[in-house]
């Protein structure tokens, strides 16, 4: 539905958890091999080449005394040459700008061998034990939610006070939960407005270096950088956080009826050998939801069966490319939705370890009734009163429940149709009616299904 005058308010509230991860001011602090920052750096220099070492410590997010040894490391392997500036101006002479370094002939042979093994391009990664201690300190659960909190996560959700009572508590323990009614009663949309009732913010790393790989987790797909108004890089990261860290919402990953168990492992694509982490690594500290449990393409007891550790422990076992496993917190809110019979698609004993089973309704006519009218007002169009007696008579006839994902879907047609017939900007019965048959099947009931 786009982004509320409300949620943007919230994001500039939101304050970060746990405290800023410190500038690391030596090797050791880094907590990685150095050889894994001279391939970085060779790599970066392959990409970037004729860099300052502004220009590195930017792209490395480490700090600039530590890229000076990097180079010097280098230059004594003769994988990097010295550029100096035919002229110095009396600007450059005060800047770091005039001296710029780029690979050798042997330097790009090196760069080539580094990408070979490993493609991943960006700031340097931080280690698995810094990863997990970041991730713990960010624990949802070590901050109540209020019911005040959760009041003001679903203040646009028609029908919300009748889940309040029940979510808040769920948000709190930390469990899984199942979300679970008939297609179109706002699962999913609820479980997107969880993460409001927090006004924390959440650091994640760029990368994670466990066990000889580095794997990426930032991801701008699925985690939303917070503005500080602190976007200034210093030589020496003086009075900043660790920038190999980025500040950013709580994440909220949500995947249907697409995902397969590869997504949730370390994994590449054929096109780019980046080692990726899986799905629910990204959601650490945040929310992930599964949608439209039980049609994905693997059984559903495969599926469940992946979870049990995790959510009994709050750990999980990943296998790495090189063969090796490693440990990381699965510390997330796990919520899955269905539209499916909960006693259909899993064993009691699963049941048993989901927390919080919500079932969802319909909504009630004077609440759907006040959603319609807000859903047309926002695309610019008004309603005749004789509208909602056709309205309710359509659903009454064809026996359809008063679904929230309705009014947007045929509010939508109908402002189609407006603008096609070039007719004022009023939803009229005859309108209400044509846009109803275009959305549902025959029956009267296909669209509500989806």
């Amino acid at each position: 539905m786009g982004t509320t005058t409300s949620e943007s308010r919230h994001r500039e509230e939101l304050t970060p958890q746990a405290s800023a991860p410190e500038v690391p001011t030596s090797f050791d602090d880094l907590g990685i091999p150095k050889v894994v920052l001279e391939n970085l750096l060779i790599k970066q220099l392959a990409a970037f080449p004729k860099s300052d070492i502004l220009q590195l410590t930017k792209l490395l997010g480490v700090n600039s005394h530590l890229i000076e040894d990097l180079i010097a490391i280098l230059r004594k392997k003769s994988l990097v040459e010295v550029f100096q500036a035919a002229s110095e101006t009396f600007l450059s002479q005060n800047t770091s700008g005039h001296v710029r370094y780029a690979l050798s002939e042997q330097g790009m042979q090196e760069a080539d061998i580094a990408f070979a093994k490993d493609a991943y391009l960006g700031p340097a990664p931080v280690s698995l034990r810094d990863y997990q201690q970041m991730v713990g300190a960010q624990d949802v659960r070590a901050q109540t939610v209020t019911k005040q909190d959760v009041t003001y996560a679903l203040s646009d959700v028609y029908g919300a006070e009748r889940m309040i009572g029940v979510l808040g508590p769920a948000i709190n323990s930390g469990r899984a939960l199942l979300l679970y009614g008939d297609a179109g009663t706002g699962k999913t949309f609820v479980a997107t407005r969880i993460l409001n009732s927090l006004n924390t913010s959440v650091y994640v790393p760029y990368a994670v270096y466990a066990a000889g790989n580095i794997i990426k987790v930032f991801s701008p797909q699925h985690h939303r950088k917070v503005n500080t108004g602190d976007e200034s890089i210093s030589i020496t990261f003086k009075d900043q956080h660790d920038r190999r860290w980025v500040l950013c919402e709580r994440p909220s990953i949500q995947v249907g009826g697409e995902l397969t168990m590869d997504m949730l492992e370390v994994n590449h694509t054929e096109h780019n050998r980046v080692w990726m982490a899986p799905l629910q690594m990204m959601a650490n500290n945040g929310i992930f939801i599964i949608d439209d449990l039980g049609r994905q393409p693997m059984p559903v007891d495969t599926l469940l069966n992946r979870w049990i550790v995790p959510m009994e422990y709050f750990y999980d076992y990943l296998s790495l490319p090189n063969g090796q496993q490693i440990t990381i917190p699965f510390i997330l809110t796990l919520a899955f939705s269905s539209n499916l019979d909960p006693q259909k698609i899993a064993d009691p004993a699963f049941l048993r370890r989901l927390g919080y089973k919500i079932q969802f309704y319909a909504l009630k006519e004077n609440e759907y009734h006040a959603l319609w009218e807000k859903i047309a007002q926002g695309r610019g169009l008004s309603i005749e009163l004789d509208t909602f007696d056709k309205l309710f008579g359509l659903h009454r006839q064809h026996t359809v429940g008063y679904y929230p994902c309705l009014p947007k879907d045929i509010v939508g047609i109908s402002r189609d149709i407006i603008a096609f017939e070039e007719v004022e900007p009023v939803i009229t019965p005859e309108i209400l009616a044509r846009a109803w048959e275009v959305y549902f099947t025959a029956d009267g009931k296909g669209g509500g299904e989806r």
